[in-house]
């Protein structure tokens, strides 16, 4: 699940925590997590397997959407800089005659919708197509096809994350017995779906869309 070639896209802080310096780096960092993870669920402490799951779930989606050349390569939460691509990324989600333009790379809601949006417009025949776009499609015509990670998609967005944001933010106020009850379903299934999204930025990591349109 590790992908030690990719940059860290934080947004700016006023106490910026440092980031992995390189691949070996992004590696340990990754092995490290998944140990506590592991540890955590072994000792119940689902609390820290939800947050440890949260920030996978942020990293799949948007390596995802940098490997289909969506984001920018030194800020992951921005659209590319390449002017080419970001018109018909602008076209695919219909954002052409928007002024105010709000791509939604930068929280997972926004994430989790975008790629949904792509699979949706995938699907859909179009009349004419840039070369990106076409080999946009056949990079993600099968991974749109695909009904479980559709569901794996519906049930991160409509389900998941929103039981999460509720035990993060009322947390006290919800009944002990029935929070631990939710949050051993959550990390049983959030690390499903991890697993699903992670194997589909395998499948688009295969294509080297990004080098073919030299995509910054």
């Amino acid at each position: 699940m590790c992908e030690c070639n990719q940059t860290d896209d934080n947004e700016e802080s006023k106490f910026p925590i440092q980031t992995v310096a390189n691949n070996k780096e992004k590696y340990v960092t990754y092995q490290v997590y998944m140990q506590r993870f592991k540890k955590a669920k072994e000792s119940e402490f689902y609390l820290e397997c939800l947050w440890i799951l949260y920030a996978m779930i942020e990293d799949r989606t948007s390596a995802f959407l940098y490997h289909i050349g969506f984001t920018a390569e030194q800020k992951r939460s921005a659209v590319t800089g390449s002017h080419k691509i970001k018109k018909d990324i602008r076209e695919i989600f219909g954002l052409e005659d928007n002024k105010n333009i709000k791509y939604k790379f930068d929280t997972l809601r926004g994430k989790l919708n975008r790629i949904e949006e792509l699979l949706k417009w995938c699907e859909v025949e179009h009349e004419t197509l840039s070369n990106f776009q076409k080999n946009l499609v056949e990079i993600m015509l099968p991974i749109a096809e695909s009904s479980e990670f559709r569901d794996t998609l519906n049930y991160l967005e409509l389900e998941w994350r929103d039981k999460r944001n509720q035990l993060i933010h009322t947390l006290f106020n919800k009944n002990s017995a029935a929070v631990t009850a939710e949050l051993c379903q959550l990390v049983e299934e959030g690390y499903i779906a991890v697993r699903k999204l992670d194997d589909a930025v395998k499948k688009v990591k295969k294509y080297p869309i990004r080098s073919k349109f030299k995509i910054q």
